[in-house]
């Protein structure tokens, strides 16, 4: 005799109450086994992969993609044969390992128009097969080089580096080249926009929800941009020795350590911070008090397909270049796969801004993380003409953009730290690797 089961959405971790469903794994009807991906719920902190709890038949959904739902809601009543192991089919492959919800972390995306989803199912972990959703790669055109034909991440990345002609790029090379390409044509390029198809007065526009990480993000920036007077303070650092000296390093314990620019800077940060104190401090106005943190806890902003992040790297001030390299490549690699924890974006006493490697900015306005007094924004590197003892010669210059709360940071204050940082830059025997 079967039995049924219900599901309620768990708890997502401290402070997390409610989601947006991403993605529902499986179809009513279908089977699914235990711990294989149920559904994908994004919350204000990261989009999270729930697994199933048990293997068996899913009969009804009680929610559908795009709904927000809240922590004890049901989303799914399973039905179970306990005298019958049932297998799940290939749709549903069981996961590798088991993990919370809240260490699962997954960027979920939509699958592009370009490619056409397969019923073929390809031997890949759950971590490869996020990364071909996001990439938009249909796991069906992809050769695995993996032991028995499995699906690696370098086979992804390999095939979304290799373009395949779209519909439209199709269509337009097979049009003669005496029609010219119309304004319809070039609009068309942007139909995959996500949304609902809508008009205002001026014509056609698509409706798109804000997703959760995006309305958290907006009220944090809010609260920051509307409760603290920022004063920002624009610099260039002479990096040129920095960089000769950074790409003839090679460490000896470890040949493939990649030390960067980056690293350099939060060193140079972390040890002006433990000069200056008080741009690691925050302000608790409940006692009118400034607490002065003995840690340097740096959160790094980076770019990612959910919008900006910033994990945290903890005791960073005790830490070297190579070890801080280390703790760089991990969270970067974290956060553009998903694979990071809400606790992960917590703690931070400074944060610093990579926005160089975003494109081709150079200064900006860094908007300050509620609960700290200070962020650096690092811009595009790039050679300059430079006076250096009274000789205009080609410099590397780093552009620096650093944002303090005026309420508790003034400029006798935070000058001496900015110099700090730049002259330890241009002065990089000064820094123990």
């Amino acid at each position: 005799m079967s039995t049924t089961f219900e599901f309620i959405l768990p708890d997502l971790g401290e402070g997390v109450h409610e989601g947006r469903i991403l993605r529902l794994h499986v179809p009513e009807g279908a089977d699914i086994a235990e711990d294989a991906p149920l559904m994908d719920v994004e919350t204000d902190k990261a989009a999270v992969e729930i697994p199933s709890p048990r293997s068996g038949r899913i009969t009804k959904w009680h929610v559908a993609e795009k709904e927000l739902v809240f922590v004890g809601n049901v989303m799914v009543t399973f039905e179970q044969d306990p005298e019958e192991d049932r297998e799940a089919p290939p749709t549903t492959a069981p996961r590798e390992s088991m993990q919370t919800p809240v260490a699962r972390a997954t960027t979920a995306a939509a699958p592009s128009p370009t490619h056409t989803p397969s019923n073929t199912r390809r031997p890949a972990s759950p971590s490869v097969r996020r990364l071909a959703r996001e990439y938009g790669i249909d796991l069906a055109t992809v050769t695995g080089s993996g032991p028995g034909g499995r699906l690696t991440r370098a086979d992804i990345e390999a095939a979304a580096q290799t373009p395949s002609p779209s519909p439209i790029a199709t269509q337009l090379a097979s049009t003669p080249t005496s029609v010219p390409t119309t304004p319809v044509a070039a609009a068309a390029v942007r139909a995959d926009l996500e949304g609902v198809e809508d008009n205002d007065d001026y014509g056609a526009i698509v409706r798109s929800d804000l997703s959760q990480a995006r309305k958290a993000i907006a009220r944090v920036m809010s609260e920051s941009w509307a409760t603290i007077p920022h004063v920002t303070d624009c610099n260039d650092a002479d990096i040129t020795q920095l960089e000769t000296m950074r790409r003839e390093f090679t460490d000896p314990s470890s040949p493939d350590r990649r030390v960067t620019t980056l690293a350099f800077v939060m060193r140079a940060v972390c040890r002006a911070l433990m000069k200056h104190p008080i741009l690691n401090a925050s302000i608790e106005w409940e006692t009118q008090s400034v607490i002065y943190h003995r840690y340097v806890n740096i959160g790094i902003g980076i770019d990612t397909p959910r919008g900006l992040v910033a994990p945290v790297i903890r005791d960073a001030h005790l830490m070297g270049v190579g070890d801080i390299a280390d703790q760089l490549a991990s969270i970067t690699h974290n956060s553009r796969a998903g694979s990071f924890s809400i606790e992960d974006t917590r703690g931070g006493t400074y944060t610093i801004s990579n926005a160089g490697a975003m494109g081709r900015t150079r200064y900006s306005t860094p908007i300050i993380t509620p609960g700290q007094v200070a962020c650096l924004a690092v811009g595009r590197m790039r050679k300059m003409p430079w006076v250096v003892d009274d000789e205009v010669v080609p410099r590397l210059i780093l552009p620096l953009s650093h944002s303090m709360d005026h309420r508790l940071v003034d400029g006798g204050r935070e000058i001496p730290f900015i110099e700090h940082v730049i002259d330890d830059l241009e002065h990089p025997m000064r820094f123990t690797l």
